[in-house]
């Protein structure tokens, strides 16, 4: 965890506590993060995974040099996605808006 590479975009799975992630997975993926433990803790809850890993990195980038944060238009083009998939018929919305200012 503390020598993963931050430098360049990356894809985060995390698999459950019983069977891990699946061979496909595995079979595809570039590196394998591990979180070292201490005591008698053999595995942690995937939340608790999750977070510490997240946590971990985006302490690191912002220590970094890595250009990370979103421009202004990739923050639009997330918000536009999201509205898309959250309001029904966003479709059907967003060609009345277009057509209403033509």
């Amino acid at each position: 965890l503390e020598t993963f590479d931050i430098s360049s975009k990356s894809c985060f799975f995390f698999g459950s506590e019983v069977s891990g992630l699946s061979k496909n997975v595995l079979d595809v993926a570039d590196e394998v993060i591990k979180i070292p433990m201490y005591g008698f803790t053999e595995s942690l809850n995937i939340s608790v995974s999750a977070a510490i890993i997240l946590q971990t990195l985006v302490y690191r980038l912002k220590d970094s040099k890595v250009n990370w944060k979103l421009s202004e238009l990739e923050i639009l083009e997330k918000r536009l996605d999201w509205v898309k998939k959250t309001i029904k018929s966003s479709d059907q919305l967003e060609q009345k808006f277009y057509e209403s200012n033509e």
